[in-house]
C-alpha cells in the first residue's frame, strides 16, 4: 500500500501560513514603529516652534508695554518737536562747526586733569615750607 504523505504537505502549508502572519504582522509592528518615531519628531519639531513663538510673543508684549510707556511717547514726541511748553526746542544746522575741544561740557575738559590742579601733597609742602 502506497501512503501519501498529505500530513506533510498539510504541515508545511499550515506552516508557511504561520510565518506569514508572522512576517505580517512584524511589518505591521514595525510600520507602526516608524509612524510613532515620525509623530515624536513632528512633536519635537512644534514643540521647538511654539517656544520660539512664545518667545517672540513676549519680546513683542514687552514692546508693546514700552510703546505704551509715557516716557517713551514724550521722547518720540520730542523728536518731532512736540515737547512739552516748559522746553525750548532746537536744532543745529547741518553745516555748524565742531565745538572746540575746551568747550563747556566737552569730555576732554571733563576727563583731563587740569594743568593748574595741584596735588595734596605739593599743597601741603607749600603750605608748611612755604615756597
Amino acid at each position: 500500500m502506497i501512503r501519501r504523505r498529505t500530513s506533510t504537505t498539510r504541515g508545511a502549508l499550515i506552516f508557511l501560513g504561520q510565518a506569514l502572519l508572522v512576517a505580517l504582522f512584524v511589518l505591521e509592528f514595525g510600520r507602526n514603529l516608524i509612524g510613532v518615531i515620525q509623530v515624536n519628531t513632528r512633536l519635537a519639531q512644534l514643540r521647538d516652534e511654539t517656544a520660539a513663538l512664545q518667545a517672540r510673543a513676549d519680546a513683542l508684549t514687552a514692546e508693546r508695554v514700552l510703546l505704551d510707556d509715557a516716557a517713551f511717547l514724550e521722547l518720540v514726541a520730542r523728536g518731532y518737536s512736540l515737547g512739552s511748553a516748559v522746553e525750548r526746542p532746537f536744532v543745529l544746522a547741518a553745516d555748524a562747526a565742531p565745538l572746540p575741544e575746551d568747550a563747556p561740557g566737552s569730555g576732554a575738559r571733563r576727563f583731563s586733569p587740569d594743568a593748574s590742579t595741584r596735588s595734596p601733597l605739593d599743597a601741603w609742602l607749600d603750605l608748611l615750607l612755604g615756597s
